[in-house]
């Protein structure tokens, strides 16, 4: 593999408007986000959002070699790299899709449910900082 293979995409979420307060657009608040590097050198950017009593955390990181992917080999590479560890089985738990971030580049959006009414789902690892809400 070349050098040029290796390089990937840091998420470019800066189209991105957060919400701290509920309304009738929109009910998801944003809670805080983080950002580190998988083991093969790609950046991950990770949001902690709640909607509907449920908290969730999404990771966006990119496509390249791994486009293929499917639900369950995305909980199984945020398992081996330590970012989550899921408390169940369930696949309901997790959601992955593509999305074109505001730089143009393919991302894996995977949003993982952490805890629900009833208790919680997954453990995660991600040192998450508060949003600067003085910027908005």
């Amino acid at each position: 593999m070349n050098e040029e293979n290796k390089m990937y995409p840091k998420p470019d979420r800066s189209n991105q408007t957060q919400n701290f307060v509920k309304n009738d657009e929109n009910d998801a608040i944003d809670l805080g986000w983080g950002e580190g590097l998988l083991t093969d050198g790609r950046p991950y950017h990770a949001e902690c959002w709640a909607q509907f009593q449920v908290t969730m955390v999404t990771f966006f990181f990119s496509s390249k070699g791994i486009e293929d992917f499917t639900d369950v080999m995305l909980k199984e590479l945020l398992s081996e790299e330590g970012l989550r560890q899921f408390l169940s089985e369930d696949l309901l738990y997790i959601q992955a899709v593509t999305i074109t971030d505001a730089s143009g580049n393919e991302l894996w959006s995977v949003n993982v449910v952490i805890g629900t009414d009833d208790g919680l789902v997954a453990k995660d690892s991600v040192e998450f900082k508060n949003y600067d809400r003085t910027s908005k």
